[in-house]
């Protein structure tokens, strides 16, 4: 009940809305275009006849032998020749001389007044004609020169080509030829420059309407309005084409395609507009127009009035279907949609009439389709813009407040990455630091209890306490190290060790040799990674001092670049080697091992004489991280 309550209001504007379009139309707009019915001051006529002439030469139709007819005149459907002799009489010449509206079907046609050629473009000879009679609608000044006293005639003379547009004649308008400029200087204009202004409007909507169609997700809508304002233009153009590359049957075949067509494409323009279409609409629709396409190519109608004769079963079934669908939309039509909505059902009261009024002749039944119809497809398409505008200015905002919400939601991820690498690092440092105080006081705190104990009871050797205060020395440094920063990636962490190893190693009297061979800078590492790879290589250097007696110790680290390449570190020494059978002596190398698989590394050592060598090879991309090894040892592996 809510709902209906509230669509009241709709449904009142939208009938307000049907009813000013319609009001519009019928009493605003349509009366312009109707033929002016001002009081014309009309020269009577006498005689009316036709004869068929074997050419269009003077000659021949000066000595037809010419046969009284009632007019209006028609003559379907062969090729050929005729002549149209009108007569009537004057008392006396107008000094501007007469004006004459002729009223004539053909292909072309010649106008000659007591013999003078008054009228006459184009070519006159089959089977090649000019279609000058299909396109002109003028006025025609017949000189003074070309009138006498008494009784004057016109002759027209008619040439119809192979599918032509038959052979049509009815009593033409004669008058003072001021008086006729200014009783018929409108519709000339009507059914000449604005004809062709129409036409300009038809092409351009059809152009803006494929344009946005084709990039703007390819609407069936501006499909379908593409091809009504096309065919429509298309179909005036055919008629004011003079001089066609198409020629006869060829010509009607696509003046019949295009009549067809338009109430085709009304129909489906329609049925997609209301966001529901019927998928029959369009199958039935192509059906209809193929075959009215297969009756007119079949022959059985062939020239230009039998379009007429089957325009008022497509236009009348089209009509009746577009009311249909209409009706049917009419309690889903939104505000945004009601003129659209009026203006298509006014389209369907229009295609309606022009059905009826091409089979009982009603007057100027087909003044929508050449005249109205430009100001209806320009109401479609701004009606459609302003529509989309509003849809388009919405999405705007919605992006623009997307892109804020994105902008905001991407500052807190980097924040919380942040906090989270800095927790990362500082859960890796505090395990680091458990680990060491347990070796501090399981190694370093039992190695100095022992000398105590042998100082205490006297038997401790100098050289002993010695030894064992240099291995503490040793012990002590490292876990120092280790418990400073070693910078937030490899890179950084390699030259940290390498300055602090520096130090150490120069006050032991060991040289250092360090090379790189780098590709470019080291692949990315988290803090636990970049923390493992400090302690392998704190311990193994600590090997060599403690274990090898080495007089040099070189480390190397190599990257070809590569998305496959290991990073390969090696350290090595000049020293005694080492019994690797005899590792289970010490945790040292198991701890390094362990460290190297818990960053998806692999440890080799190479105890061949002289000296001992480990490499640590790393995946470039990171490996599989796995919680390293922690023991209690002390690092002495040797």
């Amino acid at each position: 009940m809510a709902r209906s309550a509230e669509q009241d209001p709709i449904r009142w504007r939208l009938a307000v809305a049907v009813l000013l379009v319609q009001v519009a139309y019928w009493l605003l707009l349509s009366p312009v275009f109707q033929p002016t019915r001002r009081p014309l001051d009309r020269l009577p006529q006498t005689s009316f006849a036709v004869a068929e002439v074997p050419s269009p030469g003077w000659v021949d139709v000066s000595a037809a032998t010419f046969r009284e007819v009632s007019y209006p005149w028609e003559d379907c459907c062969e090729p050929g020749y005729r002549a149209v002799r009108i007569r009537f009489d004057l008392a006396a010449i107008p000094d501007d001389g007469l004006g004459e509206v002729p009223v004539i079907g053909a292909d072309n046609y010649e106008t000659r007044v007591n013999g003078t050629l008054v009228f006459g473009e184009g070519r006159m000879r089959l089977p090649d004609p000019s279609y000058q009679g299909r396109a002109y609608r003028g006025i025609n000044r017949i000189p003074g020169s070309a009138l006498r006293i008494g009784e004057n005639e016109i002759i027209y003379t008619l040439v119809r080509g192979d599918g032509g547009s038959g052979f049509f004649a009815a009593r033409p308008t004669l008058g003072s030829y001021p008086a006729l400029v200014s009783h018929f200087g409108f519709t000339r204009f009507l059914l000449n420059d604005y004809l062709w202004l129409s036409i300009v409007i038809g092409y351009l909507t059809a152009l803006l309407a494929g344009v946005a169609w084709l990039r703007g997700g390819r609407q069936q809508y501006l499909f379908w309005l593409a091809l009504l304002a096309g065919a429509w233009a298309t179909s005036l153009f055919q008629g004011q084409w003079i001089d066609p590359w198409l020629r006869g049957r060829a010509l009607v075949l696509l003046g019949g395609a295009l009549t067809l067509l338009l109430p085709v494409a009304w129909l489906n323009l329609v049925n997609v507009w209301g966001g529901r279409p019927w998928h029959w609409v369009m199958p039935l629709s192509a059906l209809m127009w193929l075959g009215g396409f297969v009756v007119f190519a079949s022959g059985l109608f062939d020239d230009w009035g039998s379009i007429d004769r089957i325009v008022f079963v497509f236009n009348g079934v089209a009509a009746l279907l577009l009311l249909w669908l209409l009706l049917r939309e009419f309690p889903r039509v939104g505000r945004e949609r009601m003129w659209e909505y009026a203006i298509f059902l006014l389209c369907a009261t229009i295609l309606l009439r022009d059905a009826v009024g091409s089979v009982t002749r009603l007057p100027n039944w087909g003044i929508a389709t050449d005249l109205v119809l430009p100001f209806l497809l320009v109401a479609l398409m701004s009606a459609f813009v302003a529509r989309n505008i509003r849809l388009f200015r919405s999405q705007r905002q919605l992006s623009d407040q997307l892109e804020t919400q994105l902008r905001a939601r991407t500052a807190d991820l980097e924040r919380a990455h942040a906090r989270e690498r800095e927790h990362v690092r500082a859960q890796a440092l505090d395990e680091e630091r458990q680990r060491i105080m347990r070796d501090m006081h399981d190694g370093l705190g039992s190695n100095l209890m022992s000398m105590l104990v042998a100082a205490r009871r006297g038997i401790a050797e100098p050289q002993q306490v010695a030894d064992g205060i240099q291995s503490a020395i040793d012990e002590m440094r490292l876990m120092i190290d280790s418990m400073d920063s070693v910078g937030e990636s490899l890179q950084s962490a390699l030259a940290v060790f390498r300055e602090r190893t520096a130090t150490r190693l120069q006050a032991a009297g060991v040289a250092l040799e360090w090379q790189e061979s780098l590709a470019a800078a080291l692949p990315a590492r988290g803090p636990r990674e970049v923390l493992q790879v400090f302690r392998i290589l704190q311990e193994a250097v600590t090997n060599a001092l403690k274990h090898a007696d080495a007089k040099r110790i070189a480390v190397t680290v190599h990257w070809a670049g590569g998305a496959d390449d290991a990073v390969v570190i090696a350290v090595s020494d000049d020293g005694r080697g080492m019994d690797v059978a005899g590792q289970g002596r010490g945790r040292g190398l198991l701890n390094m091992r362990s460290r190297a698989q818990s960053i998806g590394g692999e440890l080799h050592i190479d105890d061949a004489a002289p000296g001992t060598r480990v490499t640590l090879s790393l995946p470039p991309d990171g490996g599989v991280h796995h919680e390293p090894v922690m023991d209690s040892g002390t690092g002495a592996g040797r």
